[in-house]
């Protein structure tokens, strides 16, 4: 019984760790004043709607499709409907993608140790000293990937909503482009609309 107890926690420890890993950090602004009640068709700002921020090596051709997509998937399973004119929509959605190169150093003490014969003030018995030695210093290299989202509002010309989601990317991320855009995304759509009030 005790064993199957440790094991459920420890699947759920792993799932926990697993999600915290793989999900996107998400931040939301918008315009406080604006109605965003009445919204209820969408259209891409242009044909092609996506923008590589500056510094951004080689990108995947498929990639703004793999968002467009996603965008359009999630923004329907709200109840928004897309149409093709951007001047017959309420609002409008352009986004930008773009990655940067991080370093993390990590320094941390090291510690040496020793015998002693007599312990601590000769209390008679053998042990160990330790003490402060010196700091290891770690280096790591990532990638910050990021997607920004932007929404206009038609007929006030203006935007007033945006968010950007970021996440460290690895290996498995960009072999499984789909589902990390999707990942991204829902992320994004979990402040849109925003709360009224």
């Amino acid at each position: 019984m005790a064993n199957r107890k440790n094991h459920s926690i420890l699947v759920m420890l792993a799932l926990v760790l697993t999600a915290c890993a793989s999900t996107f950090e998400a931040t939301y602004d918008h315009d406080r004043q604006h109605d965003f009640t009445n919204y209820r068709t969408f259209a891409w700002i242009s044909e092609h709607p996506m923008v590589v921020a500056e510094g951004v090596g080689v990108v995947n051709p498929m990639l703004e499709t793999h968002v467009m997509n996603a965008m359009e998937s999630g923004l329907r399973a709200k109840g928004f409907r897309l149409v093709q004119n951007p001047q017959a929509a309420d609002f409008v959605v352009a986004f930008t993608v773009g990655s940067r190169e991080k370093i993390r150093v990590d320094s941390y003490p090291t510690m040496a140790g020793g015998p002693y014969a007599a312990g601590p003030r000769g209390w008679g018995w053998g042990g160990a000293y330790y003490g402060y030695a010196g700091t290891e210093t770690t280096v790591r290299q990532y990638t910050k990937g990021m997607l920004a989202v932007d929404i206009f509002d038609v007929k006030e010309r203006r935007p007033v909503w945006h968010a950007v989601a970021t996440k460290t990317i690895h290996d498995k991320d960009r072999e499984q482009v789909v589902e990390t855009v999707n990942m991204a995304v829902n992320s994004i759509l979990g402040g849109f609309p925003p709360p009224i009030g």
